[in-house]
């Protein structure tokens, strides 16, 4: 085994374990064609972390029945992002609740809006705070702008028919002795591309 991953994975048992991750920052996203009502909602000011660490609570007992460990995830660093909130609803996969809502959020730098634009967020942050503030749907309404276009995505999906997959037993292990060959083809794919743009 790679001595480097030997050490890092002493490290996670024995201390604590370091993740480092970077913001997207796509304005667009694909949603399925059959979702309808796509709305601009509003924007946040927002903290997304970048850097994480796995901490072990001191003198915790770990409850096994509630699924409660012994860990909890600190936060080292972060980016200031501000976020557009696209509002939809899909009939065909409601929440839990029944409700068919459902909210896309793309990230944006900064710098793509002035100083006085972004400290209208700040002010109304964090959003709990400030329940009642109409900053975000007005900086929404007032910087941003949404398109929807309808295109067709080339996707590969796997081809059953050259395909040999094996069979997988309840506690999620395949048979033994089989050894699954996977073969991709060629598929398209109809979506709906939302795109969120400054004014």
């Amino acid at each position: 085994m790679n001595k480097l991953l030997i050490v890092s994975i002493g490290l996670c048992m024995t201390a604590l374990c370091s993740y480092a991750s970077e913001v997207n920052y796509s304005h667009s996203a694909d949603l399925a064609n059959d979702v309808k009502r796509i709305k601009l909602f509003d924007a946040n000011y927002a903290h997304l972390p970048t850097k994480t660490e796995i901490q072990t609570i001191p003198g915790c007992t770990p409850n096994r029945k509630n699924g409660e460990t012994c860990t909890k995830v600190v936060v080292l660093e972060s980016q200031a992002v501000v976020q557009a909130n696209v509002y939809y609803e899909d009939d065909m996969f409601p929440t839990k609740n029944g409700q068919n809502r459902k909210y896309l959020t793309l990230n944006f730098k900064l710098s793509d809006f002035s100083d006085d634009q972004v400290s209208t967020l700040i002010a109304a942050y964090p959003s709990w705070k400030h329940p009642f503030s109409n900053a975000p749907k007005r900086f929404a309404a007032n910087n941003l702008e949404l398109t929807v276009d309808d295109e067709v995505r080339t996707i590969q999906i796997v081809d059953a028919s050259k395909s040999h997959l094996c069979r997988t037993n309840r506690n999620g292990s395949t048979e033994e002795g089989c050894v699954e060959k996977i073969i991709y083809k060629t598929a398209h794919k109809s979506v709906q591309e939302v795109t969120v743009n400054v004014k």
